[in-house]
């Protein structure tokens, strides 16, 4: 989707769509908050039954005028960025139906909300909705056909130009990063996901290292190495550099896990549960994504991104509860389930990535616990930290974005629970409680100074049903959060 910015007062031709978003106004939605550059054919048409409520949409084609696409904002004031998205987003899915191709938005007078915030949800919004995977459909769908090009009408089109660019380039990471972990396991494994982000060092400021088994072998990666032995691809770790800021001393370093199948291993998955286990990599499909967007952008920032990558497979050469690992950093793991795989990759990477690439933070992103998803549900993802410092600013990012987290604690009494009689550690807790807590407890062992924080997209990443901009399956949750929350970042 292109996105172009226009001056306010364009004249229409009858040949145009132009999308309208009205607040619940009662009877009469004719008011004030209609621009006088679209009043006279709004005046053409007949609004009785709008109402301007949220979720309310409508195609209003007029004879000899541009039809109008009006979607309603709710309440004046219970309109915030992510209802605007939402709102947006039917705009885009009205207009795919009635295969439009090009749209006009005129953007609404609100109360409380300047121009440029108004106008990046509604961008995000239309640029986020008008997705679909459908690679492998032989006969696409007719019905919904892709939006090309929205022009928006702002008084500072230059101020607005510049913005659509830098929401262009995140959203259509996003939407990459939705094609990654949609991707079949068979076409996205180790080895292609490890080629895919060597293709990020074609970007300026960017390096990208990829370890083979023999590189993970020498350096001791024990728990990598031991969920990836069963696998029919090798597993892979792939360290993306992003130099932005060659004078500046601080990063930021993402760890991302990616496991690009997870049967369970021996532990394995029943069905109901093992269905969807391809996008088990959406935490390592954020981090490259990232990586991308700030290098397109050219943000003065320093980062990294640490992808850990093998699949997680049941064989007579799979790891097996019981038995005892050594990690990089030197510590025994007893291996009490198997599908407790995400954590073992997490330990390595992050042991890693403290040690050799010294970072100033370093958060990881992981599809990590079951009872995340039970306890957020599809909404929020999990945010477990010692730093409050990481816990404030991506709480901020979070609530910007609409990819919004909730703080859980991780206090030390959990890791009781991950005590081990045959190693230094457990990767399981003996009982079935604070399941995504001890997770987090477990990672936090491999974390000796630096700010850390952990997030658990298992929820998140993966949509059981289409929800405003966000699709059903693959969301690309992580990009517009990291890119928010790097933007803010003292790095």
């Amino acid at each position: 989707m292109k996105l172009t910015a226009r001056k306010t007062g364009h004249e229409f031709g009858e040949r145009d769509t132009v999308a309208l978003f009205l607040p619940e106004g009662g009877e009469d939605v004719k008011g004030a908050e209609i621009p006088d550059d679209i009043s006279h054919i709004v005046d053409r048409a007949n609004l009785g039954f709008f109402g301007g409520k949220s979720g309310e949409c409508a195609f209003i084609p007029i004879a000899g005028r541009p039809a109008l696409i009006i979607a309603g904002l709710g309440k004046p004031a219970e309109i915030t960025r992510e209802t605007l998205r939402n709102s947006a987003a039917l705009v885009t899915g009205t207009a795919r139906k009635m295969k439009i191709k090009e749209l006009d938005v005129v953007l609404p007078r609100l109360k409380g909300l300047e121009e440029k915030p108004v106008l990046c949800a509604l961008a995000e919004g239309m640029y986020l909705a008008n997705y679909a995977f459908d690679r492998y459909k032989t006969r696409k769908d007719e019905t919904d056909a892709p939006v090309q090009s929205v022009s928006f009408h702002s008084v500072d089109t230059a101020g607005a130009a510049r913005l659509l660019r830098e929401v262009s380039i995140i959203c259509s990471n996003s939407l990459l990063c939705r094609d990654l972990i949609n991707e079949t396991s068979e076409r996205a494994n180790p080895v292609s996901i490890a080629a895919e982000a060597k293709k990020l060092a074609r970007l300026k400021g960017v390096s990208c290292t990829v370890l083979g088994r023999r590189e993970l072998e020498k350096l001791g990666m024990g728990l990598l190495l031991a969920v990836g032995r069963a696998g029919a691809n090798p597993p892979r770790m792939a360290i993306l550099k992003y130099t932005g800021n060659p004078r500046g001393k601080k990063s930021l370093a993402l760890v991302g896990k990616g496991i690009t199948f997870d049967s369970g291993g021996l532990n394995l998955k029943p069905s109901g549960h093992i269905e969807d286990m391809r996008s088990d990599m959406a935490g390592a499909a954020a981090c490259i994504y990232t990586i991308k967007a700030a290098a397109e952008l050219g943000l003065k920032k320093n980062l990294y991104a640490v992808i850990p990558l093998c699949e997680n497979m049941p064989g007579g050469n799979s790891y097996r509860p019981g038995d005892v690992y050594r990690s990089y950093n030197g510590m025994t793991v007893e291996i009490g389930n198997t599908d407790a795989e995400g954590r073992l990759v997490l330990a390595d990477a992050l042991a890693y990535t403290e040690f050799r690439l010294k970072p100033d933070y370093i958060i990881d992103i992981a599809t990590l616990t079951g009872a995340c998803l039970i306890c957020f549900g599809e909404i929020i993802a999990g945010l477990l930290t010692p730093s409050d410092e990481l816990a404030g600013a991506l709480h901020a990012a979070g609530e910007e974005t609409g990819e919004r987290l909730w703080r859980l604690p991780l206090y030390g009494d959990y890791a009781e629970d991950l005590k081990s009689d045959i190693a230094d550690i457990s990767n399981v807790s003996s009982t079935r409680n604070a399941g995504t807590i001890i997770g987090a407890s477990f990672l936090n062992s491999f974390v000796k100074s630096t700010p850390w924080a952990h997030l658990d997209i298992a929820g998140t990443s993966w949509g059981s049903k289409q929800r405003g901009y966000r699709p059903k399956n693959a969301t690309g949750y992580g990009v517009r959060l990291f890119m928010e929350l790097i933007k803010n970042l003292e790095i």
